[in-house]
């Protein structure tokens, strides 16, 4: 049998607890020797607090985590490199978005997949993504009510504006004179409602009596409804016969009689016939002037001398008896017996 020394046996102990620390390290540190892990890398214009060990997160589940983080040469970008099982495989156009994965800002990478039917390979670099912090948040969500609140600011200057003009010297006149006048008319208001009242109460056996007969009209109206409505339904009967009359019957007839007026008048004004030549023939007219002033002559000698005309005698009935008729133009008749 093989003898092993005390030495061996502390260098053996030794190497394996040194082994089982680096062991230990490293795996707090989130790597595991006994698994196989493909590394990308992600370059950002800045972390926002992303750490060495952060978690690389896929749909809320860890998938793996950062590796180092350091400066591009020109020290104006930053690049990431993390570590993923080897079981995920990354589509082109996958995005590695910084995020912050609790309340309290703990920065972590998440994983989107693209749509890409190619895939990374290990060592590409991924499209970089930040979030966008709870002060960029804020300030976006503030944005709206800032620009509301610039509104605000810039109407209440206006307002200020206004009620500095209104409360100047010349304005506070103008508004005492104004109360001055809206207590005036108050107070006439006031007498006004006085007066009304005082009315109402001299008045009140007249309005009492008024009522009384509008109450009396109304119950008449109510008591004659049946008359009333016969009434209405005469009336209504004497406009369907107007209405069935024939109307335009008797507007042509009328204008027929009025037309026949019309062409009379233009007869007598054109001198036609006996009455237009009375109207229009003077000869005529003085004819019969003077015809009845002659008449009118012999009639009145025949009134004061009337044997002037009518002789007559009991006994000689050989006389000639002369009558004259001034309605024949003065003829004489002689009768003789």
């Amino acid at each position: 049998m093989i003898k092993i020394s005390k030495a061996t046996k502390v260098g053996v102990l030794v190497f394996v607890a040194f082994a089982m620390l680096v062991w230990g390290v490293t795996f707090l540190k989130g790597k595991n020797f006994f698994k196989k892990e493909n590394h990308y890398y992600v370059i950002y214009n800045r972390i926002d607090g992303l750490s060495e060990s952060s978690s690389i997160m896929l749909n809320g589940f860890k998938i793996g985590q950062v590796r180092d983080i350091s400066f591009m040469p020109n020290q104006k970008s930053i690049i990431v490199s993390f570590a993923i099982g080897d079981e995920f495989i990354l589509p082109d156009s996958t995005v590695a978005r910084i995020f912050s994965s609790d309340l309290m800002g703990t920065k972590s990478i998440e994983i989107i997949y693209g749509k890409s039917s190619k895939n990374h390979l290990p060592g590409d670099t991924l499209f970089a993504v930040i979030e966008e912090s709870l002060k960029d948040q804020v300030s976006l969500q503030m944005l709206p009510l800032k620009v509301k609140a610039e509104g605000l600011m810039s109407s209440i200057d206006s307002v200020l504006a206004v009620v500095q003009y209104i409360f100047n010297e010349g304005t506070r006149d103008n508004i005492s004179k104004a109360f001055v006048s809206v207590k005036m008319t108050l107070e006439n208001l006031e007498h006004a409602s006085v007066s009304l009242d005082t009315l109402l109460r001299n008045e009140k056996g007249k309005l009492a009596r008024i009522f009384t007969n509008v109450e009396h009209i109304t119950l008449n109206l109510k008591n004659n409804n049946e008359q009333l409505t016969n009434i209405i339904n005469n009336f209504s009967s004497i406009s369907d016969s107007l209405a069935r009359a024939d109307i335009a019957s008797t507007i042509t007839n009328a204008n027929k009689v009025i037309s026949d007026i019309d062409n009379i008048l233009a007869k007598v004004n054109s001198g036609q016939g006996s009455i237009g030549m009375l109207v229009n023939n003077d000869t005529l007219y003085n004819n019969l002037e003077n015809a009845t002033f002659h008449l009118d002559r012999l009639l009145e000698d025949m009134q004061k001398n009337p044997k002037k005309y009518v002789h007559f005698s009991l006994f000689d009935f050989g006389r000639t008896i002369e009558v004259v008729e001034t309605s024949k133009k003065q003829e004489k008749i002689q009768e003789k017996n």
